[in-house]
């Protein structure tokens, strides 16, 4: 009976490699792969290193996948080693010295650096000291997916130490349309897959994520962008839960998706960059992003995820120039003053707006209601009137979501019809206020005169009146 014994799709070459070639060649590793995000050891960390090399302990194999670039031309690429790799670069360097803890190997090697080093512990370091690697070969096409997506799924189960979460995830995977886009617009740093070497700053970063005051240690800007745009591919409130980001950017997997930047032209993704524009010119004069750290009430992203759908609506359906930002940066903090105040001294919108924080659409849905009535509410009591861009809208914004909210989100003819409220409910973003009696026939544009219609009831009604 033959054995058992499935093809591999690598193959795997041992190397033994003397820590000086990280010194002399540095080009000729790829420290940080585009499936990577740059990280940084403690000092401690790095001491500790050191220490384990000079006391000649074990240290487990770096593994690095060789990446052909061209006919005679390859490089290593770091699949896992980036910190112990950046640790030996920096203490060649200079950038660190030795530990203490080697006092009892040789007194005179703490707190030296590389060049302060007597000749002969040099010369043990350039000839004795060695990573041990475990070379990937076979999967060496860096504009091949498979080859990309088998070189991150062995770089995530290398991490079992350190859990991957949903976005590192996600920025592995590489030939994602929209990967590349949150990439390009929201990370700290990019890949030049030309050079097949990272830059460590991105010049492309979007200036929205310097007026919020929101770290990104962990991905959080890659994580808000990509709910942005699930946001606006579905024109308003969604999921936009962990699963829906993942699921979002592996909607946008293409054969041709490594390194291409084609996402920015879509509609929706233009929509959402205009918008952080609007945000951005709307909130930079604000004191605390003159100083550099982002408006403190910019802090919580479902808040900021409230904000912007407000934003959102006002510049696709009113004139916002500057008074409109001016007044709406004020009910901003406002309403943030109102938001996080003591939860006994608040109204029972405030209330309801904090208690639905998560990320489904139906609590995105309530959380846009209350903060758009508020807006409108604020803009009312400072007496600003804002300008439709459509001149044919009959209720105002703020009378839309009263109706809304009266009717409790149910169509009133599908009621009179005899439906059962689960299909009379009409979502948010769909519904229609319409006049009980039409306009047309002198009815006044006032709640008195209003209810809620699904669109298909709406449009069938005609200038008739409800019955």
């Amino acid at each position: 009976m033959p054995k058992y014994s499935p093809q591999t799709k690598y193959d795997i070459v041992p190397q033994i490699v003397p820590l000086r070639r990280f010194r002399l060649y540095p080009e000729n590793y790829v420290v940080r792969p585009p499936y990577q995000r740059k990280s940084v050891w403690s000092k401690a960390m790095q001491q500790g290193l050191l220490d384990s090399l000079f006391r000649r302990y074990y240290i487990p194999n770096l593994v690095m996948r060789e990446v052909r670039l061209g006919e005679d031309s390859t490089k290593w690429e770091v699949v896992d080693g980036q910190q112990r790799i950046a640790t030996v670069q920096a203490f060649f360097a200079g950038d660190v010295v030795l530990p203490d803890t080697l006092k009892d190997v040789n007194p005179a090697l703490p707190g030296k650096r590389y060049s302060d080093l007597p000749a002969d512990i040099r010369e043990f370091v350039d000839d004795d000291l060695t990573y041990n690697i475990d070379l990937i070969k076979g999967i060496q096409d860096p504009k091949k997916p498979e080859d990309q997506e088998i070189a991150a799924a062995i770089f995530w189960r290398l991490q079992q130490g350190e859990t991957l979460n949903y976005m590192e995830k996600a920025h592995a995977r590489l030939s994602s349309l929209a990967r590349n886009f949150v990439v390009k617009y929201a990370d700290d740093q990019q890949f030049d897959y030309n050079a097949y070497a990272p830059v460590d700053d991105n010049p492309d970063k979007h200036r929205f994520f310097s007026v919020i005051a929101r770290n990104n240690d962990r991905m959080q800007h890659l994580a808000l962008l990509t709910r942005l745009l699930i946001l606006e591919e579905q024109e308003g409130p969604a999921d936009i839960r962990d699963a829906n980001i993942m699921e979002y950017i592996d909607d946008y997997l293409r054969p041709d998706g490594i390194g291409n930047d084609s996402m920015e032209t879509m509609p929706h993704a233009k929509r959402v960059l205009g918008v952080m524009n609007a945000f951005y010119n709307t909130f930079k004069d604000d004191p605390m992003v003159v100083d550099g750290g982002g408006m403190r009430e910019l802090r919580i992203e479902y808040f900021i995820l409230s904000v912007y759908l407000v934003l959102r609506h006002l510049t696709k359906y009113y004139v916002f120039s500057e008074p409109e930002r001016k007044l709406f940066s004020a009910f901003v903090i406002e309403f943030h003053r109102r938001w996080r105040a003591d939860r006994h001294d608040v109204d029972t919108d405030i209330l309801t707006f904090s208690d639905n924080r998560q990320q489904t659409t139906s609590e995105i849905e309530i959380r846009d209601q209350i903060i758009r009535q508020a807006f409108f509410r604020f803009a009312e009591k400072r007496g600003q009137e804002l300008r439709t861009k459509d001149e044919n809208r009959a209720f105002s914004e703020y009378e839309r979501i009263a109706i809304y909210r009266r009717f409790n989100g149910l169509c009133q003819q599908c009621l009179r019809e005899g439906k059962p409220e689960q299909e009379a409910r009409v979502a948010w973003r769909q519904y229609q206020a319409d006049h009980v009696i039409p306009h047309s026939q002198g009815g006044p544009i006032a709640l008195e005169n209003a209810e809620l219609l699904c669109a298909y009831h709406n449009l069938h009604k005609g200038a008739t009146v409800a019955s």
